[in-house]
């Protein structure tokens, strides 16, 4: 079950992510995901239980990586950004994901 230190990282975590996607991906292209993103943090703030909690966010997670052009492929380019901002984004980006997949991974079988 996901404790309480590991759903607070996961909300950090796809926060910090939504405000990539959205900005640098645009909402158009990734509709899908910021929803998912987005359903993922109203889970964590929710009044539910945690039982509840762990399997609607494991349920989101396998949305977001389950087909073909997931969000763990996203990459910012052609920004308007210089390519060393870029660089840093997608570095941001990419720490973030790996930290939703390490906790995640734990839990999905």
């Amino acid at each position: 079950m996901l404790s309480k230190d590991e759903m607070l990282q996961l909300r950090r975590s796809y926060i910090e992510i939504g405000k990539l996607v959205q900005k640098y991906g645009g909402y158009e292209r990734y509709s899908v995901e910021l929803k998912y993103l987005m359903s993922q943090v109203k889970c964590i703030d929710s009044d539910e239980d945690d039982n509840s909690k762990h399997q609607y966010l494991v349920q989101g997670y396998k949305g977001m990586v389950g087909h073909k052009e997931n969000i763990s492929e996203f990459a910012i380019c052609d920004s308007g950004e210089s390519e060393e901002v870029e660089s840093q984004l997608n570095r941001k980006f990419r720490e973030e994901w790996r930290k939703v997949g390490a906790i995640m991974r734990k839990y999905i079988p």
